[in-house]
């Protein structure tokens, strides 16, 4: 039925269909009595009354040594009072369901026998096979009729011995044997279930013949997608594709509608890995031929051969029932599997969709596409669709340059943003904020093998810094803040196709305050901070390095993250001379991450104590040099005045003395924190002597002499 049917049609259909299957199964009954009525022939003939019994039985054991005589029975059919009646009733019956199934081809929703009949492509011999299989499913009677016509009172289902002798008229040029065999469509699309394992049988011609209950519920009127498969196949959502996107779009439909016999042989391919975006292209081809489209988890499959096998049985099965096409993401599938998977897939008889990062190696009919990724004009025009244009132009340009999201993140964004905004007020349309917190969800990158997420604490008042490097940080935070405006309303985002990401380097002694200025700009900018242990990156195997820098930018690269590179110059070092294949890799690892830098959208932050370290070649690249000094003495005060939160209880602290510590800004949160653990065990508020004596502990940990020209009245105090 198509998609305007409405609920009175589909009830009108549902009792239509329903009289067309009880007139097939009458006509089915009327078969079953001319059969009887054969059989019974054959085995009284002659027979005296008194002699029922015995002749019965010595009639059925001639009959059976005698095996089937078609030309006898034919005769007997057109000779006996009783089967020619029977005749002219199956004629009746037979035009009668004929009748009903016009009926509802009239109504453009043939019946779902006839469905079925036309999707499998299943002979007239084929088709009544089904139907003998299905009447005891529907009508326990029938079940009576099977044991008896088979001479055996345990065999109350259909087999194909039963199938065989009852419609051998209506055979077609294939032998009947072959409608029964594994490849044959009654079998291997799962129409019919031999039920060897419940009821062994002895021979392929007693064996069970079952109608599974999917196709039962279909010739019922109900066509669902298969239980078996509900949490390894989803259909796709609805599509979002950018205008110019849409001629690609036309031109799969069109290779897919050039020749429609033999859709399910082929394949698209859709190169290159793009997040979403392939899905939703392989959904709005599908929209344009008329079909669904689900996607199959690879990665969920079944490992074993023979489970795998039945499975993809089910699924090409329901393909074909839900006239769908199945979209399958190959990168997804476990690496040990990929290789049986194209295989597998490469056998299936579905239209596929397969998203790959590469050419997927098929021996089927494939149309290989390339996926580029979408660009900000392209997310933009997607944002507006997900929105309904709902949103103003100046906040889609924000989340565009923040958030490098495809059109399934983009959509999940969206419907995440609605349910925050209609919490409280029904029907309300998402704000700014409430998308931004939904593209941070989406966006959040998997960094936990490789970097550790900071949790921003401080912000601007919470930094001390001389004026200029201050400003450069004010600086970094309007670019980021201010990267829509410059890039796309002015236009300046079309001169430059690389280089539109921000690179900082933060150079100063350990505690300068390096790590605390890259929180405050990732609170400031309300991004996630994460801090890369480049010791975890490198690695002494060949390409690893470069696989771990891959991984960590293509999570980022979504957005809403800052990427901190603590110590960089364990990576961003001089290139060495190559003298040998190690120095040559060292230098390709380097080369790669500069030219990565580059390329990436987003904030990066490096940090080092040793700037002198650093590659010439490197330090070009990076938009922000900023050179964290060592605090002097008026710095120094601020940093202690700022260092104790309000809440802490203090005594009189010599702020003015604290400042000639010449030590920097973390060895001073050091000191406080001990001094603060100190005067708690005590039980009093934070003093002079308890900061003096963390002063001592720290300055036992950086190796220096506490001398009384430093701690002066307090020297006797904090010393043993």
């Amino acid at each position: 039925m198509n998609e305007r049917t409405t609920v009175t049609d589909l009830s009108h259909w549902k009792r239509v269909n329903r009289e067309h299957l009880a007139a097939e199964l009458a006509r089915l009954r009327i078969l079953l009595h001319r059969r009887a009525l054969w059989l019974r022939e054959r085995w009284t003939h002659d027979a005296a009354e008194d002699y029922v019994a015995w002749r019965i039985s010595r009639a059925q054991a001639d009959a059976l040594l005698e095996g089937e005589d078609p030309a006898a029975e034919a005769a007997f059919y057109s000779s006996d009072a009783g089967a020619v009646e029977l005749g002219r009733a199956l004629s009746e019956a037979e035009a009668h369901a004929a009748a009903l199934g016009d009926r509802l081809d009239e109504d453009a929703a043939p019946a779902a026998l006839d469905v079925l009949v036309h999707l499998f492509g299943l002979s007239r011999f084929e088709r009544d096979v089904l139907l003998l299989a299905l009447a005891p499913e529907l009508d326990a009677s029938f079940e009576r009729l099977y044991a008896y016509l088979q001479d055996d009172v345990t065999r109350r289902h259909a087999t194909p011995q039963l199938a065989m002798t009852l419609f051998a008229n209506s055979q077609d040029s294939r032998d009947l044997h072959d409608c029964f065999m594994t490849d044959a469509p009654l079998r291997r699309l799962g129409l019919m279930e031999r039920d060897d394992v419940v009821h062994p049988a002895p021979g392929f011609a007693s064996r069970p013949l079952r109608v599974d209950e999917r196709l039962l519920d279909l010739l019922l009127g109900v066509n669902h997608l298969e239980q078996r498969l509900a949490g390894y196949v989803q259909p796709v959502a609805d599509a979002l594709i950018a205008s110019t996107d849409r001629e690609l779009v036309g031109r799969i439909a069109a290779w897919a509608q050039s020749n429609p016999a033999r859709l399910v042989a082929r394949a698209v391919n859709l190169v290159g890995g793009v997040d979403g975006k392939s899905q939703h292209l392989a959904r709005a081809a599908c929209d344009m031929l008329g079909i669904a489209l689900f996607q199959l988890d690879a990665a969920s499959l079944p490992s074993p051969p023979a489970e795998r096998r039945e499975f993809l049985r089910l699924i090409e099965r329901e393909a074909m029932l839900l006239q769908t096409a199945l979209y399958v993401d190959l990168d997804s599938a476990r690496s040990e599997e990929r290789r049986a998977l194209i295989a597998d897939l490469g056998r299936l008889r579905a239209f596929l969709f397969v998203g790959s990062a590469v050419r997927w190696p098929a021996e089927r009919e494939t149309l290989a596409v390339t996926v580029h990724k979408p660009g900000a004009s392209e997310q933009a025009e997607l944002w507006r669709q997900a929105l309904a244009e709902t949103a103003p132009d100046h906040e889609i340009s924000a989340l565009v340059e923040q958030f490098d999201l495809g059109p399934s993140h983009i959509g999940r964004a969206v419907a995440v943003a609605r349910e925050t905004a209609g919490l409280g007020t029904p029907g309300a349309a998402p704000s700014l904020h409430d998308l931004w917190q939904a593209c941070e969800l989406e966006a959040a990158p998997r960094l936990d093998e490789l970097a550790q997420r900071i949790t921003p604490c401080y912000g601007w008042d919470d930094i001390v810094l001389p004026i200029e490097p201050f400003q450069q940080l004010r600086e970094i935070e309007a670019q980021v803040a201010h990267r829509s405006r410059v890039y796309q309303d002015w236009g300046f985002g079309a001169k430059l196709n690389r280089g539109r990401g921000i690179s900082a380097l933060f150079a100063g002694q350990s505690g300068t305050g390096k790590t605390m200025a890259a929180e405050v700009l990732a609170r400031s900018l309300r991004l996630d901070l994460y801090r890369i242990d480049l010791a975890g990156v490198v690695s002494k195997y060949i390409g690893e390095t470069e696989r771990n820098l891959r991984s960590i930018f293509a999570a980022a690269e979504r957005g809403g993250v800052i990427l901190f590179f603590d110590e960089c110059d364990a990576l961003f070092g001089k290139r060495s001379e190559v003298k040998d294949s190690h120095d040559r890799y060292a230098n390709i690892e380097v080369n790669y991450l500069l030219q990565r830098m580059e390329d990436f959208r987003g904030l990066a932050i490096l940090a080092t104590n040793r700037r002198s370290a650093l590659d010439s070649a490197f330090v070009r690249r990076l938009r922000f040099i900023i050179d964290f000094p060592f605090p002097d003495a008026a710095h120094r005060r601020r940093i202690w005045q700022s260092v104790f939160p309000p809440q802490a209880e203090l005594q009189e602290i010599d702020f003015a003395w604290l400042a000639r510590f010449e030590i920097p800004g973390g060895h001073i949160r050091n000191i406080a924190l001990a001094a603060a653990f100190l005067a708690a065990d005590e039980g009093a508020s934070i003093g002079m002597l308890h900061v003096m004596r963390a002063a001592r502990r720290e300055y036992t940990k950086m190796d220096r002499i506490v001398q009384e020209a430093d701690f002066g009245p307090y020297y006797t105090a904090v010393t043993p």
